[in-house]
Order: structure tokens, then sequence, then C-alpha cells
């Protein structure tokens, strides 16, 4: 397992940190215990989001991925009720990015209305709409790219990033675009 640079680990973080304040509440009812004097809250369970790393190996090796890098709960997004998501490196002759992708019960048009989601472009992945923007550390150069959309109420967020210092060896929107297309068959109808 290699790790998390520090700028990689910046980036998921403040979108773990952005997409809380899209997670719904959770329920609860006070269950009064055998002792008057304590009492435990039991939270209800609500619809877990689609798992990215159910994926076949198969289709993420087949879109240029390189799957022995699969890392589950990348960055600990998971520790946000209601997040889901799986991440693996690029080709493995000469990784340059990697590609995460993320899965929340949250709404597109939550996601979306984040100041920090600038310049969307409307796209097409398949036959779903979905919305294009640029993710960079500082606004320039451009090192990544991501694609949002809605799968059967599952809000998927792809997102390609380059790793670390090393050089952008192709346009991060075209590469996000193609893993898009390529396993967006796979999410839920």
């Amino acid at each position: 397992m290699r790790l998390v640079g520090g700028r990689r680990f910046a980036v998921v973080w403040a979108s773990a940190l952005l997409l809380t304040g899209c997670a719904g509440s959770t329920q609860g009812t006070p269950a009064a215990s055998g002792d008057s004097s304590t009492t435990t809250t039991t939270v209800a369970a609500g619809p877990e989001p689609f798992d990215p790393c159910t994926i076949p190996k198969s289709a993420v090796t087949a879109s240029g991925l390189d799957v022995s890098t699969e890392r589950p709960d990348f960055a600990g997004i998971t520790t946000y009720p209601g997040w889901k998501n799986c991440a693996w490196d690029g080709p493995s002759d000469n990784p340059w990015y990697f590609l995460l992708v993320q899965s929340s019960i949250n709404s597109l048009d939550q996601y979306l209305s984040s100041p920090q989601n600038v310049g969307q472009v409307p796209v097409q992945v398949g036959l779903r709409a979905a919305v294009q923007h640029n993710v960079s550390g500082d606004g320039m150069p451009l090192e990544g790219c991501s694609i949002a959309l809605d799968a059967s109420g599952n809000l998927i967020i792809f997102i390609l990033h380059k790793i670390g210092s090393k050089d952008l060896l192709g346009d991060p929107c075209t590469e996000v675009a193609k893993h898009a297309e390529d396993l967006q068959s796979y999410l839920p109808e």
C-alpha cells in the first residue's frame, strides 16, 4: 500500500469536510435502561450508499487502472455517515494519477451547491446527465478533475487527481471522463 501524500490527503480531506455539511440527520430514540438515571440513545440505521469497491476488478483493470492499488475507505471517508469510496492508481506502467470513486446518499444538487465546486460544465456519462468540474489545490495549474452524477438516489463522484509531484501526462478531465464512461454501467440503475 502506498502512503498518502500530503497534497492528496488535503484534497480528499477537504472533500470530506465539504461533504459532511451535506449529510442528512439521523433520528434516534432515547431508550431508558434498567437504571432510571442512565439513558442510552439508539440511532436508526439509514440507507447505505453504493460501495464503489464492488465494481468488478475486471472492469477496473479494463479501464486502465491498477487494481492492485485498490484502497477502500480512502482517507477515512466512511467515518462520515452515508459515504463510501474506493481509490485506484492509474496505469501501472506509469501511474501519474489516482481515481477516487465516492458514493453518498446525499443529492447531486447538495453537492453542486457548494462554492468549492466551481467551473461546472454539464456532461453526459452513458445515458446519465452529469456535471464536471476542475480540481486544483490553489486554482491553477489544473491538478485534477471530477464528474458527479446521480445513480438511483446515490450521489457518485469520480475524482481524478495527479499523484504528488508527478508530472501531468494527460488531461485530467479527459482521463476522468474515460473512467466514468468505462465504469458507469456498474453503478446502480
